[in-house]
Order: structure tokens, then C-alpha cells, then sequence
């Protein structure tokens, strides 16, 4: 999978807490460990370790969760006295602020292009020939303006030269586009983004279509955007030319979103600037992808596998549920609809707005025809009865995982330990960078409730998940058949040699 990112092995020190006051069992129970692994790049780097809390589902763990698999830290869920202290550790987000810093500090360095994080070096402008080729490209009066910010500013100047030098050759109306966006900054952000694209190998070979697509994607992202535009290009530019299931390419829906009407559902609740920002940020590091507070962690385990997996895809439904329509069929068949409240700022929960946009409409189809999936609430009511459920039950998952995958998918439903110790033993040698668009999704036993994340690896030793709070964790193999209740596979891959 060429969208998942792998890091260093940067290692930290095991941080364990020992619970006071606990009466050992009579049977000792194997001792798990929670291990935190940085989202970002670390996927093999352990960064916590903490022994689980007594009575949590991976300590002794009696199979108790029920088949709706829904979990949050948020109002929801507490209300109704489904999530409590004893469930923080197992899963969640990550809350310890120097991993929180250093996970942080990676993503800012992923995200933002080497010439915007090395010291300015400026190289020395010709004056009269800068003065020529902005007589030639602008007004008057920019020009003027333009001339006064290099004559001041020498930042300024090197990116308009720079990117008058790379653009010789560009057509016209895609060259001032670009100007345009450099313009609004030219000694910041916005000049060396752009003239750091142009003279980029990417850009030199792109075709005029795809120049004016990009210079249509540049002219609508603020300072944040560009920087991560900037990071694409210069870290993963095959992501651009990646293919949806309709033959169109990341870049390409990128620009619908940039140009299209945004629907008038969405007035008030975000802009095409903002949604077009969050799309490229969750293609640009997958990684942020997570469920917030939301009790979405279905959907949000299968919003990363997609976006990692296939960009394009993902930016292709983005474009299609915000645009005029609001919906948009998926690669397997079937609708994402956009629902009052989507974009709400009131159902972000913590989380973007593309991720909360895109998982609402996800739970919307999952949840079945008589149910209606309220995005502030969190809940989805049965039209019919009234009655309300958090969550996905295991054909709800399978029904969508179906469709937005393309494949078809099977449930092994996990009634005891003996039946998921076989399905460790199928499992191990999983690695989902080997299995692109083909993601295993497996149900966890929380106590009161199931909670669904998706595998990395598994290893005679351990099981690599994502949690979609969007932390990377693990557990030791033998506490896998204690806690695995359910798992989704795509019927089409053999595992250890089994389909």
C-alpha cells in the first residue's frame, strides 16, 4: 500500500502503571500490554506500554460486549453509562502531552515542504529583469505593488524570479493563476509554496491539463493548504496521479471540489476553502483520520484504510457527497448521501471537517433503510419505533466495507476463545501493506460494547491494530483470542494459504 507510511525505529522508554488494590485472580491471567505506536511514521515504534486496567476487556476479559460496536470518549456515551474510567488505556486517544508533542512534531515535519523548513537563502535578484517579467505578466498596478515587496523585501523577489524562470513555458492563464496565489504572499508562505512547486521535476512534467487543474487546487487553499500541497509534491507526488474507480485521478478531484458549487445543505456549516484543506490534509498524512469523540469508530477505521489506500477514491466521494447532487455512488455500488448536519460544527467532535462529513454519511447507509443517523447526536433512530443504537452491527460493517471497497466481505463471528485462537492462527503474517484496498476489520470486546479497528500485522508474538482514534497499538498474540469477538475479511484474499 504506497500511502502507508513507515518511520524510523525511534524507541522510547516503557511507561507501566500498577494498579493498587487488586486481589490476584485465582487462575493468574496473561498480562497485557497497550502498546502506543506514533500514527504518523512510527508504525513500528513503541512509545507507551501500560498493563491494563483491572476489569478491562483485555485483563481476564469475559465475552460480554454485544454485536453494537460503537465506542467514545463523548457526551453519548456517558450519558447513557456505556463509557466510564474503567475503559480509559485500552483504547482512546493518545493524552500523554510529550507523546502528543513528539507525534506532533513529526507530523508538522511531514506536512511542510524542505524549503519552507531550512533558513532562507535568498539568491540575488536582477532587478530590471524581475521589473520586465512582471510588466508582462500583471497590471500595472500589481506589478507595481509586486516591485515595491521585492525591493523590500528580498524573499519577495527570489520566488517571483524563481518562479518566472519555471513557468516560461506554462500557458497563460494557468501562469497568472499561479501568480495570483503567489501574489497574496509573495515573501511568505504562498511565494516560495508556488515557486517551490514550479520548479519542481513533478510540475515540469505534468500536462497542461494537470497544471491548470493544480493552479486551480493552489488558488483555493489558505497558508496551511499550500503547505501541504507542498509537502505532497515533494514527498508522495504519485499520489496526484492515483486512479478512482471512475478513471479520474486524486488531482483531478481535488479540483471538483476546489470549483464546484459546495451544497446548499453545507451553507453556514463550512466553505469549499475549508473542505478542500481537509481533504488534502487526511490524503497527505492518512494518519489524522480518527474518530474524535464520536461514536463512528466503524467508519473511521474504514475512512483511514480507504484514504490510505486509495486517495483518489476517497477525494472522489468527497467531491461527489459536498457537491450539488450530495451523493455519489461507491466503487461496489450503492449511495453516500450528505445529511442535514453533517458539516455541523456541533457534530465535528474533535475531528475535521471532511472526516465528520464523510463518516456521518457512512454510518447513514450502514445503519439500514429504516434508520436515520443523527451527526450531533450520534445516534441513529429507527424511523419506525423510535428506538435508538450507537454503533454498527457486524452485517451493517459488512454491508459497507462491501461497497466502499468493492469486494465482497465475510463475518466470522467469534462465539468463543477456542473459535479465535483458529482465527489467530489463519491470521498470523497479515501485513496490510501487502493488501492494498483489501482491509481486515476487527471487532473488539470493550465490557459494555465492542469497539472495531483494523489490522496492521500479526505475528506469532503480536497484533498490530489501528485504533481509529488514530493511534497505532498492539497487544500480545494471546490476548488476541480473549478479546476478538468478530472479524470482517475480504473473501478474495488467502490467508495462510486459507480463502
Amino acid at each position: 500500500m504506497p500511502f502507508r507510511i513507515t518511520g524510523s525505529p525511534i524507541r522510547f522508554p516503557a511507561a507501566t502503571t500498577t494498579p493498587s488494590n487488586v486481589t490476584p485472580a485465582p487462575v493468574e491471567q496473561p498480562k497485557v500490554a497497550v502498546t502506543g505506536i506514533d500514527p504518523n511514521v512510527l508504525r513500528n515504534v513503541a512509545i507507551r506500554a501500560n498493563v491494563v486496567k483491572p476489569g478491562s476487556s483485555f485483563d481476564g476479559v469475559k465475552r460480554t460486549g454485544t454485536d453494537d460496536d460503537s465506542l467514545g470518549g463523548g457526551a453519548a456515551l456517558k450519558q447513557k453509562g456505556i463509557y466510564d474510567i474503567a475503559n480509559e488505556g485500552v483504547v482512546g486517544a493518545e493524552t500523554d502531552p510529550d507523546r502528543l508533542a513528539l507525534r506532533d512534531a513529526i507530523w508538522s515535519r511531514l506536512e511542510t515542504p524542505s524549503y519552507l523548513r531550512e533558513p532562507s537563502t535568498a539568491k540575488p535578484v536582477d532587478a530590471k529583469k524581475l521589473a520586465a517579467s512582471l510588466s508582462e505578466n500583471t497590471t500595472a498596478r500589481q506589478a507595481g505593488t509586486l516591485t515595491k515587496q521585492a525591493q523590500t523585501k528580498p524573499e519577495a523577489a527570489a520566488h517571483l524570479q524563481e518562479f518566472f524562470s519555471n513557468t516560461k513555458t506554462v500557458a497563460k492563464d494557468v501562469k497568472n493563476s499561479l501568480l495570483q496565489t503567489l501574489a497574496a504572499d509573495a515573501a511568505g508562505v504562498a511565494g516560495a509554496v508556488v515557486a517551490g512547486i514550479t520548479g519542481s521535476k513533478t510540475f515540469a512534467a505534468m500536462t497542461a491539463e494537470q497544471k491548470g487543474q493544480l493552479s486551480t487546487v493552489l488558488s483555493r487553499l489558505d497558508a496551511k493548504g499550500l503547505t501541504v500541497m507542498g509537502a505532497l509534491i515533494e514527498n508522495v507526488p504519485e499520489a496526484l496521479s492515483d486512479k478512482d474507480s471512475a478513471g479520474g485521478t486524486l488531482l483531478s478531484n481535488l479540483a471538483a471540489i476546489a470549483t464546484q458549487p459546495l451544497n446548499a445543505t453545507l451553507t453556514g456549516q463550512t466553505t469549499s476553502e475549508e473542505l478542500l484543506s481537509s481533504v488534502l490534509a487526511d490524503v497527505m498524512n492518512p494518519n489524522r483520520v480518527e474518530q474524535g469523540t464520536a461514536t463512528t469508530c466503524t467508519v473511521a477505521s474504514m475512512q483511514f484504510e480507504l484514504v490510505a489506500d486509495q486517495p483518489a477514491e476517497y477525494a472522489r466521494l468527497m467531491a461527489g457527497v459536498t457537491g450539488a447532487k450530495g451523493s455519489v455512488t461507491m466503487m461496489g455500488g450503492g449511495e453516500l448521501r450528505l445529511g442535514p448536519g453533517d458539516g455541523d460544527e456541533r457534530a465535528r467532535d474533535g475531528r475535521s471537517v471532511s472526516q465528520a462529513i464523510f463518516q456521518s454519511a457512512a454510518m447513514e447507509y450502514a445503519n439500514g433503510r429504516f434508520s436515520n443517523f443523527d451527526p450531533v447526536l450520534g445516534v441513529s433512530i429507527n424511523t419506525k419505533t423510535g428506538d435508538e443504537r450507537m454503533g454498527l452491527k457486524p452485517d451493517n460493517q459488512q454491508a459497507l466495507l462491501e461497497k466502499l471497497f468493492g469486494v465482497k466481505y465475510s463475518i466470522d463471528r467469534l462465539l468463543t476463545e477456542n473459535e479465535a485462537s483458529k482465527a489467530f492462527s489463519k491470521l498470523e503474517g497479515w501485513d496490510a501493506r501487502g493488501f492494498r484496498n483489501r482491509p481486515i476489520v476487527v471487532d473488539i470486546d470493550q465490557g459494555k460494547f465492542n469497539h472495531a479497528v483494523t489490522l496492521e500485522s500479526v505475528t506469532k508474538e503480536k497484533v498490530t491494530f489501528r485504533d481509529p482514534y488514530g493511534v497505532l497499538r498492539s497487544m500480545p498474540a494471546d490476548a488476541f483470542p480473549k478479546v476478538a469477538v468478530a472479524i470482517h475479511l475480504p473473501t478474495d484474499v488467502k490467508l495462510n494459504g486459507v480463502g
